[in-house]
């Protein structure tokens, strides 16, 4: 691969910025001489700033075009599929514009990939590279990640001595959603969490903005010990996690941050998404999905059983 410089585009939420990482990585890996740029929102920013294989990032709040324009771009990549991100990769005026193919969007993109792929979205971004000539099966060993500043994992190492665990480990909960129809009951969680403090665990459980409320009154009649981790910032929140040995929630952004730091995860879904695509193929990540209204503690607890049997009967 000849060197470019490269703009790759992801508005969306948290989650989809960490899971274009390996394509990052790949871009690096395919030529060191790479410069790869990230355009983003301001609030996903963080889980990419101290990412190695990056020469910048461009916040879309910031109405950046002229500094696009400027940087001079060889290749932009659009995971958007957006009229918005599309004028921002037309008006990049790189010569490679690259996106998945639709059949309104050659207007943006003069290199359009038609892929049948279906699988984890992490190798799924990666079906790109074809238009770079480059063999996406070649990079699949590629994982999300999260790089840390010093400072960030001091604050985290601080957090957990001022727990005073006396041996126990930390099981990051994540009980909330956006979106509603991916929101269990709180009970369910509940039900998880004290069968991990009988393992030696501290359940932590670390709201995000305008989340707090709801934590504490789920919280509220809790009979086991355990943390509120509030007014962390979305670096914050990656360490805390980073420092974790499981981590139990939804499909959203604390899932995909553990995935990225290699801790265990055990994810509850609803019908309407697919755990095929929004989680790793591993054995150390595992699943319960039916519809949510539906689901008792007794078969959350079973399905969860079987999960953490299998992670700590592994050597």
């Amino acid at each position: 691969m000849k060197k470019r410089k490269i703009l790759v585009i992801v508005f969306k939420g948290i989650g989809d910025v960490i899971l274009t990482t390996p394509l990052i990585e790949a871009l690096k890996k395919a030529n060191s001489e790479n410069e790869i740029y990230f355009l983003t929102k301001k609030f996903a920013a963080p889980v990419i700033e101290s990412n190695p294989n990056l020469s910048g990032i461009f916040i879309r709040e910031e109405k950046p075009l002229l500094k696009i324009l400027s940087t001079g771009f060889d290749c932009c990549l659009d995971f958007m599929l957006s009229s918005s991100s599309g004028a921002y990769c037309l008006f990049s005026n790189a010569a490679e514009r690259i996106a998945f193919h639709r059949p309104w969007n050659s207007i943006f993109y003069n290199k359009r990939v038609k892929s049948d792929f279906e699988g984890y979205n992490a190798l799924k971004r990666l079906q790109l590279l074809k238009a770079l000539g480059l063999n996406p099966a070649d990079y699949y060993d590629l994982k999300p990640k999260i790089f840390l500043t010093e400072p960030q994992v001091k604050y985290a190492r601080d957090l957990i001595r001022s727990l005073n665990l006396k041996g126990r480990k930390i099981a990051t909960f994540d009980i909330t959603s956006p979106r509603s129809y991916r929101q269990p009951r709180p009970d369910l969680f509940m039900a998880i969490a004290a069968r991990l403090e009988k393992e030696g665990f501290l359940p932590v459980f670390p709201p995000g903005p305008g989340e707090e409320d709801y934590v504490r009154k789920a919280l509220a009649g809790a009979k086991f010990s355990h943390h509120i981790a509030e007014n962390l910032t979305l670096a914050q929140l990656c360490a805390i996690i980073s420092m974790s040995h499981i981590h139990i929630g939804t499909s959203s952004a604390p899932m995909h941050i553990a995935v990225s730091f290699d801790k265990p995860t055990f994810t509850i879904y609803s019908p309407y998404t697919s755990p095929a695509a929004w989680g790793p193929d591993d054995k150390k990540h595992g699943f319960f999905q039916k519809e949510l209204s539906l689901t008792g503690e007794k078969e959350l607890l079973h399905a969860f059983e079987v999960f953490f049997n299998r992670i700590t009967d592994e050597p």
